[in-house]
């Protein structure tokens, strides 16, 4: 189905949504957005603003309310939503690693993931390959040097987090051993970021808001960035592919999704709210302050992109013997 035939589609189905309306309305709880990150995490960011959008639509009954349900790489969350009523009032706003990676790296999480169906992709994230000043790394020759001949400790958001993700696969690719990178998992980016910072750990992998001023005043170097393309924040430091890895773009998504079996007027209608909403252009500033892209795409898009990550992360916790603690 090509874009612009999805887009009709979506249309229709968002006409056909006025059907479910009533039903929505007339629930005396309020619509919730789950997120699986504490407050002031870029998700519930994102949550927040398409709970906005939800209630001035007023297909919801008034009040949507975003929860944050942290804990599990994201299972909680994931389990709660699977698990409530199929009538387009619980959502949930997670990155793509709850899906693609957790049914790899848990022997069980606690619910079927997919007892949830995709409703939209609300926008993509690189990780960027961060040394401090004190590690003596300015280059990615330098950091693959550096970690074969003496080792090098780095920090991530936790055990099969983005940041362990990219790090892993780049270790793969680059041939280095096992015994090459120390793993320092930390209980969510914050605090990994944080550390690295102070000089703590020397290097790691780690999703950033915007060109942060540890990057500009040198205390932390930017030496790569995952994504195929270089960031717009910033465009002095190359990408993976560039550096001597190409095909080794590692792209992370924001994903809404809802429990098997939701109305499909109310899943289109919600898809097609998402999908304007980062046109806005105080949103899209709003995700380049965060370092995100504004790739939008509904159900489908959705569905193809998890479809498309689960097997590639699957190898990569296979091949490192990646576990959840």
């Amino acid at each position: 189905m090509g874009p612009a035939i999805r887009r009709r589609s979506l249309g229709a189905a968002l006409a056909a949504g006025a059907l479910v309306r009533p039903v929505l309305a007339q629930s005396p709880d309020p619509a919730r957005i789950l997120v699986p990150f504490p407050p002031g995490a870029a998700s519930d960011g994102i949550a927040r603003l398409l709970a906005e959008r939800m209630v001035r639509a007023g297909n919801w009954g008034g009040a949507v309310l975003t929860e944050s349900r942290p804990g599990a790489g994201g299972n909680i969350a994931g389990a709660a939503t699977a698990r409530a009523r199929p009538d387009g009032r619980t959502m949930l706003l997670t990155i793509d690693s709850t899906l693609t990676v957790n049914p790899h790296l848990y022997p069980d999480l606690g619910y079927d993931p997919d007892a949830l169906e995709p409703v939209a992709l609300m926008g993509t994230f690189a990780q960027v390959l961060l040394a401090h000043a004190s590690s003596g790394v300015t280059d990615l020759p330098g950091f693959l040097a550096a970690a074969r001949g003496r080792g090098l400790s780095y920090a991530s958001g936790g055990v099969g987090t983005p940041g362990q993700l990219a790090m892993e696969a780049l270790r793969l690719a680059a041939g280095l051993p096992a015994t090459a990178l120390n793993h320092v998992p930390y209980r969510g980016s914050g605090p990994a970021l944080t550390d690295l910072i102070a000089g703590n750990v020397p290097v790691g992998f780690l999703a950033i808001s915007g060109a942060p001023d540890f990057v500009r005043d040198g205390r932390v170097r930017a030496i790569a960035v995952s994504s195929a393309e270089r960031l717009e924040t910033l465009p002095g430091v190359p990408t993976i592919s560039e550096l001597g890895f190409p095909g080794l773009d590692m792209e992370f998504a924001n994903l809404l999704m809802a429990p098997k079996g939701i109305p499909a007027g109310a899943r289109d209608e919600v898809a097609v709210l998402a999908m304007a909403m980062l046109k806005e252009e105080p949103v899209r500033a709003r995700f380049a302050m965060w370092n995100l892209s504004t790739r939008a795409g509904g159900p489908d898009e959705a569905g193809a992109w998890i479809a498309r990550a689960r097997p590639r992360w699957g190898e990569v916790v296979r091949a490192t013997g990646m576990r959840a603690e």
